[in-house]
């Protein structure tokens, strides 16, 4: 379980996109929606980079569905519920199955927010399975 640390722990008050960026017509044109859509993903990185005390929460939910959307473009019919039990019904130490194996390399990328180092990504390698060059 991932545990708030409350020394990176940030109680102010979160962002919010720009009304402006809000704007139920839509763009008059390509640039911008690109414009608009550029705003969200900033406004969007902004309260990742808050640490909300529910952040942890929010990134296990969304390896979830990243582990779930990698199963289905493999081929696979696991699905979230059958992702989340692969992983909790596991023993520990025993081998999770390859839809626990996806999960897992999800939740390791989700650990913390930081940035993505080789050692992170040869152990995510190592969890699916793939040799580490």
């Amino acid at each position: 379980m991932i545990r708030l640390d409350p020394a990176t722990a940030s109680s102010a008050a979160l962002p919010t996109v720009p009304a402006w960026a809000l704007a139920a017509g839509g763009g008059a044109s390509d640039a911008d929606v690109a414009f608009e859509a550029g705003a969200a993903l900033g406004a969007l990185d902004s309260l990742a980079r808050a640490q909300p005390a529910w952040a942890g929460a929010w990134r296990q939910r969304l390896a979830l569905k990243c582990a779930a959307a990698s199963m289905r473009l493999a081929g696979r019919a696991e699905d979230e519920a059958a992702l989340r039990d692969a992983w909790q019904l596991c023993p520990a130490g025993a081998d999770p199955g390859p839809a626990g194996a996806i999960f897992g390399a999800w939740r390791q990328l989700t650990l913390q927010p930081s940035p993505v180092s080789a050692d992170r990504l040869a152990k995510g390698a190592e969890m699916l399975g793939l040799a580490w060059d």
